[in-house]
């Protein structure tokens, strides 16, 4: 799995945990959705918005690490993700 490294750290995208975890398209943003109060931004994930980052959000697109979709980004981090797979 080829991390999306931000501000220092290593992140996934949505489609790469859902692809990650063998979900359907959506499955890790509706998970986020549901558990984003016991997150913390800066920490266990970044959200980057379209207008503040189209430079990133295109490329990451080219590559194919996140959907086509995208407009906001949010990558998640290692901290995130376990919080996230600890709650459900």
């Amino acid at each position: 799995m080829q991390f999306i490294r931000h501000r220092g750290t290593e992140t996934l995208s949505f489609r790469q945990l859902d692809e990650l975890n063998d979900l359907p398209k959506g499955s890790s943003f509706r998970v986020f959705k549901r558990h984003k109060a016991v997150l913390e931004e800066g920490r266990d994930y970044f959200y980057l918005p379209a207008e503040e980052h189209p430079q990133l959000i295109e490329r990451l697109r080219r590559e194919g690490l996140i959907y086509g979709s995208t407009v906001h980004l949010v990558l998640i981090t290692r901290s995130g993700y376990k919080k996230l797979n600890a709650t459900g």
